[in-house]
C-alpha cells in the first residue's frame, strides 16, 4: 500500500534524527533511521496488524504503531508512528503517516495541526 508523510511527520522525524546525533552520535542516526523506515514500512505493508493499536480517542480511525517491534527487542526503540488509512486523490487507500512522537509526548495536543490539515 502506498504511504505517505505529513509535514509535520517529516518535521518530527528530522528533529528525532538530529536529537540522536547529538546524544548517540552518527552510527546511531543511520540504525534510528533504519528503525523508522523499516516501521513505516510494516505499516504500509499491514497497517491494522495486530501489534498497532486503535488509536480512535485522537481521531477516527487513527492507530499507533511502537518502534521498538521493528527490532524486536524491548527498549529499543521510544518512539511511537501514529497514521490513519485514507483515500488518496486517485481513490486508491493510502497509509498517512501523522506524526513520530516519543512515548512519553502527549499525542492528542501535537497530533492536532496535521490532523486538522488532513480534513482540509
Amino acid at each position: 500500500m502506498n504511504c505517505r508523510l505529513t509535514k509535520e511527520a517529516e518535521a518530527d522525524i528530522v528533529r528525532i534524527l538530529r536529537r540522536t546525533k547529538k546524544l548517540f552520535g552518527v552510527v546511531q542516526v543511520s540504525t534510528y533511521a533504519k528503525i523508522i523506515e523499516g516501521g513505516i514500512a510494516m505499516i504500509a505493508d499491514n497497517p491494522v496488524r495486530p501489534s498497532s493499536v486503535d488509536r480512535s480517542d485522537l481521531r477516527a480511525g487513527v492507530r499507533s504503531f511502537h518502534l521498538e517491534l521493528v527490532t524486536r527487542r524491548r527498549h529499543s526503540a521510544s518512539h511511537m508512528i501514529y497514521f490513519k488509512e485514507m483515500r488518496s486523490a486517485s481513490e486508491d487507500t493510502e497509509v498517512v503517516v501523522i506524526g513520530v512522537l516519543s512515548e512519553a509526548m502527549e499525542p492528542k495536543r501535537r497530533l492536532n495541526k496535521a490532523l486538522r490539515g488532513l480534513e482540509t
